[in-house]
């Protein structure tokens, strides 16, 4: 049987030989991904016959890394055994494409789903390209970093000491300070790689400075894995023209230095979201992108005809359309009307900003193509405009789904969102077979009201909640 040990620095500590093994050009499970994203994910550790695994919550619903080392179908079969015990779906996360291939080929996962979020593909360059910057491409860059010489010196780019984290953590501070505005990841990475900066070493990472005019005025903090130098924490002050490619590609020869040899890859993650970001990494020339797939196994998804159309009482619950995206936009950014659905979008590590009309929509496209969720818009004609959205999720292995609805604020009060949460029940329980559930904030009268009245009564409650099943 498996046992998934909790996340703490020991226990990543005791992994990390294996760790270093993986074969994946993805950031997902090195040693500071995990440090770093651990909170609120419940990440967990398993070593089963030499061969490593990781589970974590994604979107409330387990999921686990693809297993690696020295008998990973063994573990496999006991992954499965382990979800069925618990009755849930199996998913992987962090799948790369040779991986996926392998899945795909693998009839134990037939049937199943799955879909990559650009959002989240890693950025993986040429080491010795980023050491040199030579080339016609990279005349940018060379002009960038002689500029930066010119104005401030030939800086010292070295290993942090012990006695340099002071100074570092004022340079993250004053970075904060810097963007104030940012969003909501961003300002969790800084809090973060303040906490990394007190455990790299014990986690087998470097850490590097840029020091210029006797001052620290940039940080890296990287680890090798198998032929690829990982970087997790590129920070340094904008004030200092040139000085993000001056520090990357002296981090990268510093690296080469320390180890004796240049490595292949350079893994600079993803760019999550952040079109000003994905401008200059790409810039960098990648020479291959990492996608990473979420793959869901025997999702009721599957079942789902295409182009299917839900008629109700005074509603049509249809698929969504690239002409939704601006009241979509409306209806994850209106903080008021979701406070009892659970969400508000400036706490949603998943966005970056600027937040647009592609990205709310551009998730829900994604939930769909990985079978995570069957998404409806709601309309009050099949051609009209979306007025809301009916979700299927939350699946179990045996057929069990939950059911969310919520409706744009100026379309309250007329029934509508009873009418959707009707159709959107009776829909998944006589055309996909799914026993269908739902839970609803104590405080939210409305929704309780809407819930019962299509026929669903309340089983059991908590502090938070009260659950609702058919009787």
């Amino acid at each position: 049987m498996l046992e998934f040990e909790p996340f703490s620095v020991p226990a990543l500590q005791r992994v990390l030989p294996l760790i270093k093994n993986n074969p994946s050009l993805c950031n997902d499970l090195s040693a500071g991904s995990l440090f770093m994203w651990h909170e609120g994910a419940e990440i967990r550790f398993c070593v089963y016959k030499d061969t490593f695994a990781v589970s974590q919550i994604i979107g409330e619903q387990l999921s686990f890394s693809y297993p690696f080392g020295a008998e990973p179908d063994a573990m496999i079969d006991q992954i499965m055994a382990y979800m069925r015990r618990k009755n849930l779906p199996v998913r992987f996360f962090a799948v790369d494409e040779e991986t996926l291939e392998k899945i795909r080929n693998d009839k134990r996962f037939d049937p199943c789903m799955y879909a990559y979020d650009r959002r989240w593909s890693d950025y993986v360059y040429s080491f010795e390209e980023a050491m040199t910057f030579k080339g016609k491409k990279y005349n940018g860059q060379r002009n960038h970093i002689n500029k930066f010489k010119k104005l401030y010196g030939e800086p010292q780019i070295r290993f942090l000491k012990e006695e340099d984290y002071p100074e570092a953590i004022n340079l993250l501070n004053e970075y904060e300070e810097e963007h104030r505005d940012g969003f909501a990841l961003e300002k969790l990475e800084i809090e973060r790689t303040k906490e990394l900066l007190k455990v790299y070493e014990k986690l087998g990472l470097y850490a590097a400075g840029l020091f210029t005019d006797g001052r620290l005025a940039a940080v890296s903090i990287g680890e090798v894995m198998g032929d690829m130098l990982l970087i997790h924490v590129e920070k340094a002050l904008t004030r200092y023209e040139g000085i993000y490619p001056t520090m990357y590609s002296g981090f990268v020869r510093l690296i080469c230095e320390h180890l004796g040899h240049p490595l292949r890859y350079v893994n600079r993650e993803d760019d999550s979201g952040d079109q000003g970001l994905r401008t200059s990494k790409m810039q960098y020339h990648p020479e291959l992108m990492a996608h990473k797939y979420l793959v869901h196994v025997n999702t009721p998804a599957l079942k789902m005809p295409a182009d299917a159309v839900v008629f109700g009482d005074g509603v049509v619950l249809t698929e969504f359309r690239e002409t939704d995206k601006k009241a979509y936009m409306e209806l994850n950014t209106d903080i008021e009307n979701n406070k009892y659905w659970g969400y508000d979008y400036s706490e949603d590590l998943s966005i970056a900003y600027p937040v647009d009309e592609n990205t709310f929509y551009d998730s829900v496209v994604y939930d769909t193509k990985a079978g995570d969720s069957i998404n409806f818009a709601v309309r009050l004609s099949e051609d009209g405009e979306m007025i809301g959205e009916a979700v299927l999720w939350k699946f179990s292995s045996d057929g069990t789904a939950e059911l969310g609805c919520r409706i744009l604020k100026e379309h309250h009060g007329k029934g509508l969102g009873k009418a959707a949460f009707q159709s959107a029940l009776e829909f998944g329980e006589k055309k996909l077979g799914l026993k269908v559930v739902a839970r609803c904030y104590r405080e939210n009268i409305p929704s309780f009201r809407m819930i019962t009245a299509s026929g669903l009564e309340p089983v059991k409650e908590d502090d938070t909640y009260f659950y609702f099943e058919r009787s």
